[in-house]
């Protein structure tokens, strides 16, 4: 056959054609198959499930969202639906209908379709109002910082009278903790009166009530951010008392001012120890690593109780505004107004006797608001929130009153930048809220007003030095405790009978010793999130180390001591967390599962139709945990969950109720194999702690839900608002960064800042 050019070209034609006829057919056969995968849903699964599917009240009232795989939903469809009868829908049916399942509500695209995304106004939380108004008053009167040493200045007075000719040591002191008994501090101190006095700071790990505790024989007085009235005062005691306690709210990150004094005359003996119960914790000596020399300002904390914040969505949110809520800021404001007006002259710098005085108020008062504000005041705003007061009352120290009451109750004040611009004052203000819960500093103020936050490389340099502020470091603290799900561990108690040894101060050993690995991340040049995994080392002090079997010297104060890579990895295996995730007298596979599965991998849960007791091991007691489980789990409504959630747990079955690793269960080997299908279909198997958390220190899933998280609390809001493919795009640069957690806040801040348009509402 001789070919020509005409030919050629009515062969290219006719295969152009071709090809197109191939692909409309495809095409229509996609059609048909979801046509027919919807008719199968709607026949055997939308009387359970819901036509859209929402869910059915009295059936399956969970809506059909999730992360299972088509592979995984196939699999689901063949074994389990319908309930009735799971014979109905298996082969090309179960694909069909699977295919339609995933592409209608499972699938990324799907989920956003069907509930778009979106940047939700918000009011300030708990947190970020109670860190603004400390930060917004700390900006009139400074703000504290410390440096890297710790324990408190000491001084040692021969006389009860703090003579400075009568003193004989300058030191530091670790820890407030003498006891000398019928003797004294030296040689040259006389016995029957002597003095003591300790300043410096000291650094509250985190927000909420705390205890502090003077004991002593002897006269004594304690002030804490407040250096004009003593917390505890036991100058003059009268009595046999001997134990002063006093309460007071700090918030975590932070430093305040503190000061002990001590004397002894006249009495037989002489003692003084400094004591404190922080929150989740039981009382102790006040540690050397939370006190420094460094001193602190006073710090003004609101201490009027709020509603807690929504945690429904699984981070804290300000998107609801009840009559609760309303009141609290009312209160708070005429609590922050009267402390305001009562230390007016500290906060203003303003004299009573000022010729200028109504003037010098008027610009303190204007400063107030454009910083609450967090934006500069129009010549209207200045009027409406300022002058007018002054002009009214008659009276200054009243007008200042009512700006600070309208300035904290306007929702300039207490909602998320409402204007929902991208000018720099809200780019600045997104960054300080995604760092630090709270209202910009100078630094960050004047870079706004110059407009040096138009550019992501200008927020990127103001991100970088703030990461490295103690604000954003007990930010991540706070973010890693939620992560953890440490206060699901409130109230630890264990089988006494068991467990006799197991007590509420071994608790807070456990929790110390955790956080202690967790600052150790967090402070560290590479903020390696693999190390909070893969860690070989544990924090333990004597008692934890006569517990857990780890030599220790007697009375050994925390340190880190290296342990059995095999029997330890990082925050997977601490004692706490399997502690934690434990019943009263075994371990908890389940408990363990589910917190992989949800807290690490980021998988969608549904929570169990109702609450299953699990079978006493008493009732079996040939069986170990793991068979118990599994016999507990086999059923087909059970095995729908826990086919994910037991692999998972029983690879952490070498750690008993309390943590202790055990390599038998009543006899029998421990088998802590386990394995996990990822989302895209493989099986990855490990065997032990250390197998499962290397599998999971290199898995994308684990990497791109910690992402997420993390962008969540820092920026209450969803990470797919701000893009569909952002939760993707910052898993990327997390790998990319090696890793480092402080760069991957960084990014955050940096997507944080710049609002999409459109999106807010």
């Amino acid at each position: 056959m001789i070919r020509t050019a005409k030919n050629t070209k009515n062969l290219r034609l006719l295969g152009v054609f071709v090809v197109a006829l191939c692909a409309a057919a495809n095409a229509l056969a996609e059609v048909v198959d979801n046509v027919a995968g919807q008719r199968i849903y709607e026949q055997y699964c939308a009387s359970c499930h819901g036509v859209e599917g929402e869910g059915v009240e009295e059936k399956q009232p969970e809506p059909l969202i999730g992360d299972r795989s088509l592979k995984d939903l196939i699999e689901v469809i063949v074994d389990t639906m319908p309930e009735e009868d799971p014979d109905q829908v298996v082969g090309d049916e179960a694909k069909a209908v699977a295919e339609y399942i995933y592409e209608a509500f499972y699938s990324p695209i799907a989920q956003a379709r069907n509930k778009p995304p979106r940047v939700e106004l918000s009011r300030l939380t708990v947190r970020q109002y109670q860190n603004t108004i400390t930060d917004l008053l700390a900006g009139f009167t400074g703000a504290s910082r410390w440096d890297d040493r710790r324990g408190l200045s000491a001084e040692y007075f021969n006389s009860r009278n703090f003579q400075r000719d009568k003193r004989l040591i300058e030191r530091m002191d670790a820890t407030v903790d003498f006891d000398f008994g019928e003797g004294n501090p030296g040689e040259k101190f006389g016995k029957e009166e002597f003095s003591m006095k300790w300043q410096g700071s000291v650094i509250a790990p985190d927000t909420g009530e705390y205890e502090f505790i003077v004991h002593t024989d002897n006269g004594a007085r304690l002030w804490i951010n407040d250096r004009e009235n003593a917390l505890i005062d036991a100058w003059v005691r009268s009595g046999s008392d001997n134990e002063f306690r006093a309460t007071i709210k700090l918030l975590g990150g932070r430093s305040y001012p503190l000061r002990l004094e001590f004397f002894k005359f006249k009495e037989k003996k002489a003692s003084i120890r400094l004591l404190w119960k922080p929150p989740h914790r039981e009382v102790e000596i006040i540690p050397e690593r939370n006190l420094t020399p460094s001193g602190a300002r006073d710090t003004l904390i609101v201490e009027t109780p709020f509603p807690p914040d929504d945690k429904s969505v699984g981070y804290e949110r300000g998107t609801a505004v009840s009559k609760a809520w309303d009141e609290a800021t009312t209160f708070a404001a005429i609590e922050v107004a009267n402390k305001i007006v009562a230390h007016l002259r500290e906060y203003s710098g303003v004299k009573q006797d000022d010729s200028d005085r109504d003037t010098k108020l008027r610009a303190f008062c204007a400063k107030f608001v454009e910083r609450a504000f967090r934006r500069p005041l129009s010549d209207a705003e200045r009027e409406l929130y300022v002058d007018r007061h002054f002009n009214e009352s008659g009276d200054a120290t009243t007008a200042v009153k009512r700006v600070v009451l309208l300035t904290l109750k306007s929702p300039r004040f207490l909602f998320r930048e409402v204007e929902g611009t991208n000018d720099s004052f809200d780019v600045a203000a997104r960054l300080s809220f995604t760092l630090w819960d709270s209202l910009p500093d100078d630094v960050l103020w004047q870079a706004s007003l110059r407009g040096d936050l138009m550019k992501p490389e200008q927020v990127a340099r103001q991100a970088e030095r703030m990461v490295q502020d103690p604000r954003a470091k007990s930010k991540l603290r706070e973010f890693l405790h939620q992560w953890l799900k440490l206060d699901d561990f409130e109230d630890l108690a264990k089988d006494q009978e068991l467990y006799p040894e197991f007590s509420p101060e071994l608790v807070a050993d456990l929790r110390t010793s955790l956080d202690l690995l967790l600052e150790e991340v967090i402070w560290s040049e590479h903020a390696d999130f693999r190390q909070l995994l893969l860690s070989d080392g544990l924090y333990a002090n004597n008692r934890l180390a006569k517990f857990y079997g780890i030599e220790a010297p007697d009375n050994a104060p925390f340190a880190r001591v290296a342990v059995d890579p095999v029997e330890r990895s990082g925050v997977l295996s601490h004692p706490y967390m399997m502690t934690g995730f434990a019943y009263h007298a075994t371990s908890s596979p389940i408990h363990r599962g589910v917190f992989l599965a949800r807290n690490l991998l980021g998988r969608t849960l549904k929570p169990p139709k109702e609450a299953v007791t699990p079978i006493p091991a008493d009732l079996h007691p040939d069986l170990t945990t793991r068979e118990r489980i599994a016999l507990q789990t086999g059923p087909p409504a059970c095995a729908l969950c826990h086919e994910m959630i037991n692999p998972l747990g029983f690879s952490l079955e070498h750690y008993d109720a309390v943590g202790r690793f055990r390599k038998e269960e009543g006899g029998r080997p421990v088998d802590a194999s386990g394995y996990y299908q990822t989302i895209s279909g493989e099986k990855a198997e490990f065997n032990g702690a250390r197998e499962l958390a290397e599998f999971l220190a290199g898995n994308t899933e684990v990497h791109a839900a910690f992402a997420e998280r993390l962008f969540q609390y820092a920026v209450k809001q969803p990470v797919q608002a701000f893009g569909l493919g952002k939760r993707d795009e910052l898993r990327n640069l997390f790998v990319q960064h090696e890793f480092n957690i402080n760069k991957l806040l960084i990014e955050i801040a940096k997507v944080a800042a710049f609002m999409p348009p459109g999106l807010v509402e």
